[in-house]
């Protein structure tokens, strides 16, 4: 996935929970329908509950990068 700032990404969320398309997504933030998905999934394993959603950075940060 390449690289998109915090910001990008809460926003990209944000905008996916409040139910924009992933293509209406992409038309205002550049994130791809695909990354925009995995962006979701990726916010719910790490505990976004979507019945009470608040995104915390920890939903939205890059993992930790292992060699």
């Amino acid at each position: 996935m390449p690289y998109y700032d915090t910001a990008t990404r809460a926003q990209a969320l944000t905008l996916k929970l409040i139910g924009l398309t992933n293509k209406e997504i992409e038309e205002r933030t550049g994130l791809k329908p695909r990354t925009v998905s995995d962006l979701l999934n990726r916010a719910i394993k790490r505990g976004l509950d979507l019945n009470a959603p608040r995104i915390l950075d920890c939903h939205v940060t890059d993992a930790a990068k292992t060699r």
